[in-house]
This record gives structure tokens, C-alpha cells and sequence, in this order.
């Protein structure tokens, strides 16, 4: 098969994805740059042709380039969502990447901040002057209801139930959830909108944030928002706007939040996703065992536990 023949095969696969999947711009940008790297090495191979030997070839490829296994994860998806849906429109008989297994990946424990930390990093925004509305909702948004800053880029002014405390979230593959907005966002988004309206009506009047000449924020500039007011707060862990979301979910469930409602609040298809912050509950719940219980404390000045 040659490479405009693939190029023709992945375009149709593409398309595929975004009307009748949903899938958003970003999934399916990733789904190009993994299959076009597939194409690369396969050359002018029929897709008839490719062999599950060939897709170790690849495979092994990418490992001797040090990727890294969530890498190679991600890339094996694609490749099998690529050739199942060549195999269902009858161009193959059969997958030849189904029986490739990925490498084993080690579930992460994400970094969160503490409460007095989010608090120092609000404090922060109340010092950012003519900005201090727009620095407070932001991070009364991104904590408060745990959005993506793609989600929060995107937010509309019509997405906003004050009277009814939610906020509509237009989520990945653009499906929508409701989630809560409780008062201090609620607060903050409220004088924000109020304080930022002459910007708003000169350029995107739908959108709830937006520029000095108000079109839209992009991802690197809100970002850099944030990440003014985390240093400016004197907090030291590493942050990513994702980091406010991890906050979001965790406190939820420490507070003892049921874990199919944070699933729905993220907007996670898969509970499993969810499942990854009950693991940094479960570790919270350990160290305060061992600093309070009293056998533990025995052991601990008796030298008998070793850590």
C-alpha cells in the first residue's frame, strides 16, 4: 500500500472518529501523529499485508527509542482502533495488532495540594489588582469544580445555573455533564462577569474569560495565570493546572464523597479513572493510623517498626 493509499485509509479512519465518535481536535491529533508513525515504518506495505510480526517490529522500535510504556499504550490503541476498523469494513481479515499486549503500567498517585495550600494560592489572587476577579474565579473554577483548563477556555457565559448551582461543561469528545457550583465560585464568577463585561462585548460576548481585547484565552495563557499566582503564593510542589483538578477529586473523597458522583463531577467514562485518587486516600488513612493509634505510637517509641 502506498503512502497517499494510507494517507486515504487514515483520513476515512479519522473522519470516522469525529462524526460518528465525537472524539475532540486533541484525540484525534494524537491519533494522527501515532498512525502516521506507524506509516512511516511500514512504508508502502499493504495493509492487507502487515503482519502481527511487523507491528512488534514497530513496537519494539518505539521501546529501543525509550518511550514510555503510558506512551506505548496510547500508541498500541491507536494502531488496534486503526486496523479493527479496517477489518470491519472488510479491508483485513484480521487485526494484527490484537494480540500485541502493551507494557505493564504502573497506576501514578497524582499530585494534589492541601487545603491551606489552595487557600494560600485564592489569598494570592485577592493581590492581582484589576485582575483579582478573573485570577479568584479561575481558581475558584478549576478547584471548585474540578474543570480542564480546556473546559474552563471553552466555558459560556449561557453554561452558568446560578439559581440552580450548576455549571453545563462541555467535556472530551464533547460530551456534556452538569456539575456543581457551590458558593464561593459561584461568588467569584459572579463578580468576575460583572467586572469583565465592557471586555466581553467587544469580542467573544459568550465566553467567561477572555482578554484585554476580550477574545478568547489560549491554553498557554491561562496557564501562565495560574501559575503566577502558585508562585506568588510561595508554594513549592510542582503545578499544573490538572493539579486543581486532582485536588478537586481527592478532598471529594477524603470528605467521603461516593465515587461513582466524582466520576460523574470529572466526567470520567471509566470508574477506574476515578479510582486513582482512593489510593491516595487510602495512604492519607494509613499515615493517620500510624501517627494516632496508640499501638502505634508504642511501636514507634519502642523502635520495634522500621520504615
Amino acid at each position: 500500500m502506498s503512502k497517499s493509499e494510507f494517507t486515504t485509509a487514515l483520513e476515512d479512519f479519522l473522519g470516522h472518529l469525529k462524526l460518528e465518535r465525537g472524539l475532540s481536535d486533541n484525540s484525534i491529533s494524537a491519533y494522527r501523529t501515532d498512525l502516521s508513525e506507524l506509516s512511516a515504518q511500514l512504508g508502502r506495505l499493504a495493509i492487507r499485508k502487515v503482519t502481527p510480526s511487523d507491528v512488534n517490529v514497530f513496537f519494539g522500535l518505539l521501546m529501543r527509542k525509550g518511550r514510555r510504556p503510558a506512551t506505548l499504550a496510547r500508541k498500541l490503541s491507536s494502531v488496534k482502533h486503526f486496523f479493527e476498523y479496517q477489518k470491519e469494513r472488510g479491508q483485513i481479515a484480521e487485526n494484527p495488532a490484537s494480540g500485541y499486549r502493551a507494557p505493564r503500567i504502573v497506576r501514578y498517585h497524582p499530585d494534589y495540594l492541601s487545603a491551606s495550600e489552595i487557600e494560600g494560592i485564592i489569598k494570592a489572587a485577592e493581590k492581582s489588582g484589576q485582575q483579582e476577579t478573573r485570577d479568584r474565579a479561575i481558581i475558584e473554577l478549576l478547584y471548585g469544580c474540578g474543570l480542564r483548563i480546556s473546559e474552563l477556555m471553552g466555558l459560556k457565559v449561557s453554561d452558568i445555573e446560578f439559581e440552580a448551582g450548576f455549571i453545563r461543561v462541555l467535556g472530551k469528545g464533547g460530551k456534556q455533564r452538569l456539575v456543581p457550583l457551590g458558593a464561593y465560585a459561584a461568588k467569584a464568577l459572579g463578580l468576575h462577569l460583572e467586572s469583565t463585561e465592557p471586555s466581553r462585548k467587544i469580542g467573544c460576548p459568550s465566553l467567561v474569560f477572555v482578554n484585554l481585547r476580550g477574545m478568547k484565552y489560549s491554553r498557554v495563557g491561562l496557564w501562565k495565570i495560574v501559575k503566577r499566582l502558585v508562585l506568588r503564593a510561595g508554594v513549592a510542589k510542582a503545578v499544573t493546572p490538572h493539579t486543581f483538578r486532582h485536588s478537586f477529586a481527592t478532598h471529594l473523597l477524603e470528605g467521603g464523597a461516593d465515587l461513582r458522583t466524582v466520576q460523574e463531577m470529572l466526567g470520567h467514562a471509566d470508574i477506574t479513572t476515578t479510582e486513582i485518587y482512593t489510593r491516595v486516600d487510602r495512604e492519607y488513612i494509613v499515615a493517620e493510623h500510624r501517627k494516632h493509634h496508640p499501638r502505634e505510637l508504642a511501636g514507634f517509641k519502642r523502635g520495634e517498626r522500621k520504615e
